[in-house]
């Protein structure tokens, strides 16, 4: 999956490089971003190339950095998944949510602050949990359905190649 993330930037971030090593993020490695449906016994899920919230986070990033070059931005996309739990959407649906898809965030702020090692990087770089808490703020990362932004593009992209519809060269 990470052959994605050249498509969306050409080089490494520093600075998301740092930020993808604390615990909250590594936590990200293994929620899958296809709500527990690699589990089933479906012979499509059993082939699809594993493709995690931590992969997708990354990736957001990398797409919200390419077009405005702006940390805050670029920070809350990559953030914009650290609260979410195993089987993602699948707890949207429990708590009556599953047209927003939005419950799951609820607790992105507290996820960030009790990650004292991601809170003093904020610092570092001049950012705070207000800045980056809440992705919504900014278009270029998250917009309303059907509009386009970074998070819709990237899982796009992203489960495309997950699920073998097309390749890294047609995207």
């Amino acid at each position: 999956m990470n052959n994605l993330w050249k498509i969306y930037e050409k080089e490494p971030l520093e600075f998301i490089n740092s930020l993808i090593h604390v615990p909250s993020m590594q936590r990200l490695k293994d929620i899958g971003m296809n709500c527990g449906v690699e589990y089933t016994a479906f012979d499509f899920f059993s082939n699809i190339v594993p493709y995690s919230r931590y992969q997708h986070s990354i990736g957001v990033a990398l797409i919200v950095y390419h077009f405005s070059h702006d940390f805050r931005q670029t920070v809350a996309g990559l953030l914009h998944d650290i609260a979410t739990p195993v089987f993602a959407h699948t707890i949207d649906f429990y708590h009556q949510d599953h047209l927003k898809q939005e419950s799951t965030e609820l607790d992105t702020k507290k996820v960030i602050e009790k990650d004292t090692l991601l809170v003093s990087l904020l610092h570092k770089y001049h950012l705070t949990i207000e800045d980056v808490c809440n992705y919504h703020l900014y278009p270029l990362a998250d917009n309303e359905s059907p509009k386009l932004s970074a998070d819709r593009l990237e899982y796009t992209l992203g489960n495309m190649y997950s699920y073998g519809f097309c390749d890294l060269e047609m995207i």
